[in-house]
């Protein structure tokens, strides 16, 4: 049975909508744009050294687009998010200038649905037989579901989903060249 977003969403939030919270207290509405900006600002240009306060020591991402199509955690903690983080940004060398934006956002207890924007320039080193110059301004949307702990108020969980595919059809991934690398 293939559940509808608005359903997957629910079953998502359900346990914390029926739980209690009682040692610490919850999200409030103003903290959420901070919680979730610190979280995709780690992912920004030069914004790697804010990860230690956006998220917490035993992190865990599931994202099935970075992990081959399974629904199993593809970071562990944070040191493996760091490595991750190192590689670049969606785009890798090809993009510059990486900034994000919060869309939109609700939250319960301790969770946020964070709907995001990827703003970015391409350089000329995308590869993939792309030939779109340097300098063309991209951007495109994902969506996060962030599970916080409530006692220190960083990320502890994440689901995301990014639409890498207007993302790279943007940046002209020729995807039957296999070689990253510009020719």
């Amino acid at each position: 049975m293939k559940l509808s977003y608005i359903q997957t969403l629910l079953l998502c939030f359900l346990p914390t909508l029926t739980s209690a919270h009682s040692s610490c207290t919850c999200i409030q509405q103003h903290e959420v744009e901070g919680i979730a900006q610190r979280w995709l600002n780690a992912f920004a240009t030069g914004g790697l050294h804010t990860l230690d306060s956006a998220v917490t020591e035993n992190i865990m991402i599931y994202d099935e687009g970075a992990n081959n199509g399974t629904t199993s955690a593809y970071v562990h903690n944070r040191t493996e998010l760091y490595n991750t983080i190192s590689q670049g940004p969606y785009g890798g060398s090809g993009v510059t200038n990486v900034t994000y934006d919060v869309v939109f956002t609700f939250h319960t207890c301790n969770r946020i649905a964070l709907r995001w924007q990827q703003n970015e320039y391409t350089t000329a080193n995308i590869g993939y037989g792309s030939i779109v110059p340097a300098g063309k301004y991209i951007e495109f949307k994902g969506t996060d579901l962030l599970t916080v702990d409530l006692a220190s108020k960083k990320v502890e969980n994440v689901t995301t989903s990014a639409d890498l595919l207007n993302d790279y059809r943007a940046l002209g991934y020729d995807l039957g060249v296999l070689n990253p690398n510009p020719s």
